[in-house]
């Protein structure tokens, strides 16, 4: 009977001790997968701060862009030549020559009063344009740019410059980059690994989501709070949301122009659902494990979580294809550069030739394929302290900081456009060959700061495409030097 009693008290304590570790167990799942979920989005919603930045950035760099061009292709020789010419198809040969040239979405040529004269990207003219914001101040002998609404491209970035030649201002030139074109949002996408949407109002203008293999253009936003938060109230929204039937962790913000006026909305984010599941995976090991251990798991799986959706800081630096630093990334590296050992330095301005003959002929795989052959071979003739970067499509930049010998620098120019030609086979008796055009400018004598260097650079870029491509030019003031 006292053997029984005390197999009974045995059975009885055992049980309270394995119901104890249960309920220690399930307590530590439920907290420890409540404490991951509430690390995660604070973690998150930090690093979509630093993403918010990185748009900006991306915006305002864009904008720098297109001013330059709008300026550069004002004072064109070729253009006034066109003008001269008095031939309609002049204009639109050279606007349709300056968009391909410079990536862009449309080129427009007006006349003093803002009537179209030529587009790049459209064969209707006579139209007036004076009342949109950049072009009256062109019209008016000033060059500026904005993000505005176009009648005939959308929701744009588009710059404008006067032009002015022996005989006074003759007319004005708008330069511009469409919204709807998706090549931002894919930028921002391949940069950061990271979902973007530029909203034009309330409507889907480009997006990098995907569903049932199509890009969902031209659908509604289904939030009326987000609405009222950003549209209405011009605020930040940040939160989980619903977009199209799935759920992501989610920042929206005003796109405004220069006046303050909300044109639309930025949307970034990422997918939850897997998140959420790997969350739940990692809380469940801790379920079956005793209160110790139970408790050692759940400060793991809190840094495995953490370490699983990597520092969206760490991506938004580095460009997806070619493993090499971004525009975002280079900037940053550039101003360290510059602060820590100011030296003399170089900056490399690349331009892929022929490039888009590559992709339409050999595919967009293939291409790039070329621009990660290319990025190596920078990385192969620069040396290991020079910053290189892929500012995006076939643009790279690299900036040599103590090279600032012309000769060094002539010499590592064609040392780089040397090993980057190369002749590719698309068919039987047929080939493309791939060359590089550089422009290069110096630190500080061309710029004290990344922008002067960066637009000497890129002028000293253009007139090596001008002249012929597959060569150098370093920019000396009003004197290119080959």
């Amino acid at each position: 009977m006292k053997v029984q009693l005390r197999f009974s008290s045995l059975a009885v304590n055992m049980s309270l001790l394995i119901l104890s570790v249960l309920i220690a167990s399930l307590a530590i799942f439920f907290a420890s997968n409540h404490f991951m979920h509430v690390g995660f989005a604070n973690h998150f919603q930090k690093d979509l701060e630093t993403l918010r930045q990185v748009v900006d950035d991306e915006l305002g760099t864009l904008k720098e862009k297109r001013f330059q061009n709008a300026v550069l292709l004002a004072q064109s020789i070729d253009l006034e030549r066109a003008f001269h010419a008095t031939d309609h198809n002049s204009l639109v040969r050279f606007a349709k020559s300056a968009q391909d040239r410079f990536k862009a979405s449309f080129v427009t040529i007006t006349d003093r009063k803002g009537t179209v004269l030529a587009r790049s990207n459209s064969d209707r003219r006579g139209d007036n344009i004076a009342e949109s914001s950049v072009m009256e101040q062109a019209l008016n002998g000033k060059p500026n740019v904005d993000v505005l609404k176009l009648k005939n491209n959308g929701l744009s970035v588009a710059a404008a410059a006067p032009i002015v030649f022996d005989n006074g201002p003759i007319g004005a030139l708008m330069v511009g980059e469409a919204f709807r074109t998706n090549s931002f949002v894919d930028e921002i996408k391949h940069t950061a690994n990271v979902e973007m949407t530029v909203f034009d109002n309330d409507e889907r203008l480009s997006t990098s989501i995907v569903r049932n293999g199509k890009r969902a253009v031209g659908t509604k936003l289904e939030s009326a709070e987000v609405y009222t938060t950003v549209l209405k109230e011009g605020g930040v929204y940040s939160d989980d949301a619903t977009i199209l039937g799935k759920a992501y962790k989610t920042v929206y913000w005003p796109l405004r122009d220069k006046q303050e006026k909300i044109l639309g909305m930025w949307f970034i984010g990422t997918e939850a659902v897997d998140i959420d599941h790997s969350i739940t995976a990692i809380a469940l090991s801790c379920l079956a494990t005793t209160l110790v251990i139970a408790v050692a798991l759940s400060f793991f799986g809190i840094f495995l979580v953490h370490s699983m959706v990597n520092p969206l800081e760490q991506k938004a630096y580095t460009d997806r294809l070619t493993g090499i630093s971004n525009r975002a990334g280079f900037e940053k590296t550039f101003e360290r550069i510059l602060k820590t050992n100011p030296q003399k330095g170089a900056l490399f301005l690349v331009d892929l030739d022929n490039f888009k003959d590559i992709n339409d002929n050999l595919g967009h795989p293939f291409g790039d394929e070329c621009l990660k052959r290319v990025a190596n071979l920078a990385k192969e003739v620069f040396r290991d302290t020079d910053a290189i970067a892929r500012l995006g499509g076939d643009e790279f930049i690299i900036f040599a900081p103590g090279m600032h010998d012309p000769e060094i620098i002539r010499e590592k120019a064609k040392e780089f456009l040397d090993v980057v030609k190369y002749t590719y086979k698309v068919d039987k008796g047929n080939a493309l060959t791939l060359t590089a055009s550089l422009g290069i400018s110096l630190y500080p004598d061309n710029g004290k700061t990344y922008t002067p260097l960066y637009r000497n650079a890129d002028i000293a870029l253009y007139s090596v495409k001008n002249s012929g491509r597959n060569n150098y030019a370093l920019y000396n003031g009003d004197d290119l030097t080959k």
